[in-house]
């Protein structure tokens, strides 16, 4: 099974909680619910503001709506390398947020992320991740993630991309060599 991002938060979850149906786990740069996005999330600490936000009930939606491609473009342009996505990428992303009831749709998963936490805590607590994980960072983030799933997991093999945020997207080579090297 493979994540990216909210993917791999859903990865994770499905991985502690059913091991017997996951053969191989990769998880693309992501914060982990119970496993450091808390502490990532504390804008008192210099967090990341946006899980903030998207968490608060009816403002996202309300600010976004009629918005979305201006917050597309800038939230994907400012995690990927320059060119990574076109414009027809873009607009097609937004769209899929268009209207306040999509922009709440996609909101919804952050309104969880405190309760996944609790859950990812209480599951990794009662067994190891038995399947062989790869945690792929990226240039921004590095390899955190394998740290924060090393005391978790039988089996952590860490990477870093060499680019931004979308991985696969920004360097489908490095991907596909890195995924297939893993699977093998």
């Amino acid at each position: 099974m493979t994540g990216h991002d909210i993917g791999s938060m859903i990865a994770l979850a499905w991985a502690a909680s059913h091991p017997e149906d996951i053969s191989h786990l990769v998880l693309l740069d992501a914060l982990l619910p119970g496993l450091g996005l808390e502490e990532a999330m504390n804008v008192a600490e210099g967090g990341m503001w946006h899980f903030g936000f998207f968490m608060t009930p009816d403002i996202p939606e309300m600010l976004l709506d009629g918005h979305e491609l201006e917050f597309v473009t800038a939230t994907f342009t400012a995690m990927s390398n320059p060119g990574t996505f076109s414009e027809a990428d873009l607009a097609a992303y937004a769209q899929a947020y268009t209207g306040r009831e999509r922009l709440r749709a996609g909101f919804a998963h952050y309104r969880t992320l405190l309760d996944d936490g609790h859950d990812n805590r209480t599951l990794l607590a009662r067994r190891k991740l038995s399947m062989p994980v790869l945690a792929v960072g990226t240039t921004h983030s590095g390899t955190s993630l394998a740290e924060f799933l090393a005391p978790h997991a039988d089996n952590v093999q860490g990477a870093v991309a060499p680019t931004g945020h979308f991985v696969a997207e920004e360097d489908p080579d490095w991907f596909l060599t890195t995924l297939t090297d893993f699977l093998a």
